[in-house]
């Protein structure tokens, strides 16, 4: 006698995006803090904590979308993430002012 069993369904690979960065675009997925695919990337972010509770790491969103798989304590500027906790859900351009 022989079972067979349903196949386990592959889970659905997470999106890749592009972040564009003046003239630089590099591409990020979705599993992981945009903070660690700059730098993995040789992009430099000031940053202080990497928890969501300084706004240190505060960047200029120019369009796309991000989100927090949990609320940050630091205050989030209109038209700013915080790269040490936005997981990147689109193509966005962002920038750095002083």
């Amino acid at each position: 006698m022989t079972s067979t069993s349903n196949p386990k369904v592959p889970e659905k690979k997470d999106q890749v995006h592009r972040v564009l960065l003046g003239k630089k675009q590099i591409l990020v997925t979705e599993d992981e803090p945009l903070l660690v695919q700059l730098e993995r990337a040789g992009i430099h972010v000031e940053y202080q904590c990497r928890e969501g509770y300084c706004s240190s790491c505060s960047i200029k969103l120019l369009w796309g979308n991000v989100i927090y798989p949990f609320e940050p304590l630091a205050w989030v500027q209109s038209g700013y993430l915080l790269a040490c906790c936005a997981i990147v859900k689109s193509d966005i351009e962002i920038a750095f002012f002083d």
